[in-house]
């Protein structure tokens, strides 16, 4: 299974680096949203993290970018949706279409 983390390219991440949860980095999207700060959100829909690459580039600037990501142990699955959470995943690649 591939997992994806749609995001901008204005935080200079490449392949090795770890996606932290926002309670480390103080990188929040979401204003609104008090719960689960300290999850790392991936996906395994293409269409998914395309939408969130573009919601953060809006947000933060830059350029949307799609990493491949191996999340670390244990994950967990959403009910409902095709995200997941972890407490940090490692970029293996970045997504080119």
């Amino acid at each position: 299974m591939i997992f994806y983390h749609g995001t901008t390219n204005s935080f200079n991440l490449r392949e090795g680096d770890y996606l932290l949860p926002a309670i480390q980095t103080g990188i929040l999207r979401e204003e609104w949203r008090k719960n689960n700060t300290d999850k790392v959100f991936f996906t395994t829909s293409l269409l998914s993290a395309t939408k969130f690459a573009k919601k953060a580039a809006v947000k933060y600037g830059g350029d949307p970018i799609i990493y491949t990501i191996e999340p670390f142990y244990p994950y967990y699955y959403k009910n409902i949706t095709n995200e997941y959470y972890t407490h940090k995943a490692r970029i293996t690649g970045t997504y080119n279409k």
